[in-house]
């Protein structure tokens, strides 16, 4: 299957996994066909938006009070209609041309030098937006209901990444505070997790050190409890035999403060966990690269869509994780190597039980129990994260999935899970306890020009 598609599957979760269906439904799921329908069949349900000279609609935020979509385009921002996609306002954000002549003459093409659109998020009234701007990243604070309406303009750096190659995520805090992970350089050599903004003193991660990040990808962020979450796959360090690429579950206290003297400027929370996915066996088979994730907060669960490593044959699947499971891994033993020549064993945890701390009357005092010198050696954790089930929830072979979102419906006696996966076309396929079956496929590509979808 080529082009974009997007993948459905339902499956039951009250306290256990149960059956959606009588069990006897599920030798259905053996059978090789399913039906397809194609773009020009689910047409007159579609709606669609396109903007000429418009392309890589990358980022898409909703505006819930005026039910709009703002959605960010190389070089555009459009606020929609959610209802119907209709336009309400174009506003075109371009490079200047002294810019692009200096992101020319550093060796990029003319394609590179645009502004990709990278971070667009919602803080109430206002749209805060960065762009990569030919090299030079910029974030804007607009107004959110009028878009040409511009408050400020600060640097991307830090904020947005440089290259529209690379993966990023971002997130603004009730308290004004701006989470990004990101490339802080040009060359993309220095990642970060990275806070600014608000009242809290900036803080990244250690520079230059690949026991806290090596050579990330970064997924998705987002903002739980007392902790800011971090979802990304990076070269795992403690890999001895060979290079491979693992999946991580990243926290920090939104309240850390940083150290003095020892990790100043740098977090003192920051721990990270291995995820999971793999086909049980008697040897595994691993798909260790996360491609995307998909938030339920009302039941505390991370939808994970994983990919096999690029040398290993194409294969997907999907992982649920409980949230619960990621905080017991956090409150386990770490992982240590004392030296380059040692092996990673594990270590006790000094702080099995660790909390954030709280802010006295506004002033930073005593906000985390972490020792400074533990905080900068115990960094990733020996425990790794299970998911909730043995078995991914979904698999497929020759396949690439990229993208998932989640809908939870009310059926007649069990909560169903809707999951859309996107990989070329729309598959829905039922779980029947630990079997699976595609019962539909739509391909909703028609052209490399459809942009935008609304089913």
């Amino acid at each position: 299957m080529k082009g974009p598609c997007i993948i459905a599957w339902l499956f039951s979760s009250l306290g256990w996994w149960r059956l959606a269906q009588p069990e006897t439904d599920a030798s259905q799921c053996q059978r090789a066909e399913h039906p397809v329908i194609s773009y020009k069949e689910i047409g007159p349900w579609l709606r669609e938006f396109r903007a000429k000279n418009a392309v890589d609609f990358s980022q898409l935020t909703f505006d819930p009070g005026q039910k709009e979509l703002v959605v960010g385009a190389r070089n555009y921002l459009f606020r929609l209609q959610l209802e119907d996609l209709s336009l309400i306002q174009a506003v075109e954000w371009e490079c200047d041309e002294a810019t692009k002549k200096a992101c020319y003459s550093k060796g990029k093409s003319q394609e590179e030098c645009q502004n990709y659109i990278r971070v667009l998020l919602v803080g109430g009234d206002r749209l805060f937006t960065c762009g990569t701007n030919a090299f030079t990243p910029v974030c804007t604070n607009r107004t959110l209901s009028n878009l040409t309406e511009i408050h400020d303009q600060i640097s991307g750096m830090a904020r947005c990444p440089y290259s529209p190659q690379h993966n990023s995520t971002a997130l603004l805090t009730a308290g004004g505070e701006l989470y990004a992970a990101t490339a802080m350089d040009f060359p993309g050599r220095d990642p970060a997790i990275y806070r600014s903004l608000g009242v809290l003193p900036p803080l990244r991660t250690a520079q230059y050190n690949s026991k806290w990040l090596n050579e990330p990808n970064f997924v998705s962020s987002y903002d739980i409890g007392n902790f800011t979450y971090f979802f990304f796959r990076e070269n795992a360090v403690e890999h001895d035999c060979g290079k491979t690429v693992f999946s991580r579950a990243a926290r920090v206290c939104k309240n850390d403060i940083g150290g003095r003297f020892l990790l100043e400027d740098t977090w003192t929370t920051f721990m990270k966990a291995r995820l999971n996915c793999s086909r049980p066996g008697e040897v595994p088979f691993y798909y260790n690269e996360l491609q995307s994730t998909f938030f339920l907060p009302e039941l505390d669960l991370i939808y994970g869509i994983f990919t096999t490593n690029v040398n290993s044959i194409a294969a997907s699947a999907v992982c649920v994780f409980n949230l619960s499971a990621i905080s017991q891994a956090f409150n386990g033993p770490f992982k240590y190597q004392e030296n380059s020549r040692s092996a990673w064993l594990p270590y006790p945890n000094p702080n099995p039980n660790f909390q954030c701390g709280t802010v006295d009357q506004g002033l930073y005092v005593n906000l985390t129990e972490r020792n400074l010198q533990d905080a900068q050696k115990f960094i990733l954790m020996h425990e790794v994260v299970q998911p909730v089930t043995a078995v991914p929830s979904f698999m497929e072979d020759n396949s690439h999935f990229s993208h998932l979102a989640v809908d939870v419906v009310q059926g007649r006696d069990v909560l169903v899970h809707i999951i859309y996966l996107a990989t070329g076309c729309l598959e829905q396929t039922e779980i029947w306890g630990n079997s699976s079956m595609v019962v539909q496929l739509l391909t909703v590509a028609a052209s490399a020009n459809k942009p935008v979808l609304d089913v």
